[in-house]
């Protein structure tokens, strides 16, 4: 990928997404990688959907931009 396009990936990636990082027991990452595949779905898409159905949600919510910090 050019230079100039990982750049402006990233920017918009800063500017559209939160990140989380999430730890897991040592030899674990295996097992939620091969849930997902099993599911058809990347590790993220995985991830999300458990957050979702644990806050009791099945989409994202809209938050104005104002209250985001």
């Amino acid at each position: 990928m050019p230079k100039k396009q990982t750049e402006w990936s990233r920017n918009y990636n800063e500017k559209a997404y939160d990140r989380l990082a999430i730890t897991v027991p040592k030899g674990q990452k295996v097992t939620v990688e091969a849930a997902a595949k099993a599911a058809g779905e990347s590790v993220n898409q995985y991830t999300q959907r458990a957050l979702l159905a644990r806050m009791g949600l099945e989409t994202w919510p809209s938050i104005a931009e104002e209250r985001r910090e």
